[in-house]
């Protein structure tokens, strides 16, 4: 593959467990080329190599001579997000998001950016649960009122935010589809994360449910969404799009 054709990738949060895992998966891929990469700057990795050897070190923010088509996959933390939002905006770099808990700063920073870029907004990149939400609106739509709905989410004891962004986020698609349904967070040992939704009806009861077995499946989820969001148009985009895309559908707009 020559260097043109290589994905210009920059990570911040590269020293997080998703971020570290993604940059893992980045230097061993040979569709990638890591250009960038973000800790904080009390971090002891500041400084370092990536991978322990190379041009390219960790540092506590992107330079702006990074290539134009670089991509930038933001793992870090909520309140660095805005100005890495505007960064992005500013030098015309592609955005994929997995941070979740945003709040009302970030949010309006992610609208400005995403009316000069594309912005993909991930509160999990695993493809079955892309899959997950769309299969939800399926059920709800057709089981109707009758079928009381619920969303469980479990996850590991260290996980900060409850309900989390998954669970959220499928709520909303839910809401989108005509129906409201409560969320029950559960934090527990190591689980991964569990997303179980169910509808109960009169004399039966329909599970739809994902286990996330394997934490490399976020790490390649994000590389995925990175791949699909380069060349994009700007305006604002999720792990949807990426879904639709392999399935040989276009963008949404």
């Amino acid at each position: 593959m020559s260097d043109a054709s290589l994905l210009p990738l920059a990570i911040h949060g590269a020293a997080g467990r998703l971020g570290a895992a993604v940059l893992e998966l980045a230097l061993a891929s040979p569709a990638c080329s890591v250009v960038g990469a973000t800790v904080s700057a009390r971090s002891d990795w500041l400084g370092r190599p990536l991978g322990g050897e190379g041009a390219v070190s960790y540092r506590d923010a992107l330079a702006p001579s990074l290539p134009a088509e670089t991509v930038v996959l933001e793992l870090s933390r909520v309140e660095a997000l805005p100005d890495h939002a505007r960064q992005a905006a500013a030098e015309g770099w592609p955005l994929v998001v997995g941070v979740t808990g945003l709040d009302g700063a970030c949010e309006a920073a992610l609208a400005a950016a995403a009316e000069q870029i594309p912005v993909l907004l991930a509160p999990n990149f695993s493809l079955g649960i892309a899959l997950l939400k769309r299969l939800a609106k399926v059920a709800a739509q057709a089981l109707g009122p009758d079928f009381d709905g619920a969303i469980l989410d479990v996850h590991h004891r260290h996980k900060v935010d409850a309900p989390s962004g998954t669970a959220r986020a499928l709520a909303e698609a839910l809401e989108a589809a005509g129906r409201s349904v409560p969320i029950v967070s559960q934090r527990v040992g190591e689980v991964i994360g569990d997303h179980t939704l169910t509808f109960a009806g009169p004399g039966e009861r329909f599970e739809l449910r994902h286990q996330a077995e394997d934490r490399t499946l976020f790490a390649r989820g994000a590389l995925a969404a990175a791949m699909f969001l380069r060349g994009q148009g700007p305006g604002t985009y999720t792990m949807d799009d990426v879904l639709a895309a392999r399935g040989g559908k276009p963008a949404a707009s």
